[in-house]
């Protein structure tokens, strides 16, 4: 994962940084980890997006809702 290959590694990169300031994962934890691992951690993530289950998570939702006018 260095950012200048393929376009879905500069992805990675950037769900990398996601997870670690959301979910405290070490973007060298997550480069370690095998494909097959990073896709669970960030389909993971993408579906916490959608449907949050923390207090936190489901208060960011609503504001960025508000902000945006989105329901």
């Amino acid at each position: 994962m260095s950012g200048d290959g393929r376009e879905d590694e500069s992805s990675d990169w950037v769900w990398a940084h996601i997870l670690w300031q959301r979910r405290g994962l070490r973007l060298e934890e997550f480069a370690a980890m095998p494909r097959n691992v990073q896709l669970a951690y960030i389909a993971s993530e993408q579906l916490a997006q959608k449907n949050p289950q923390s207090a936190m998570d489901r208060l960011a939702r609503r504001k960025i809702n508000i902000v945006t006018g989105k329901r």
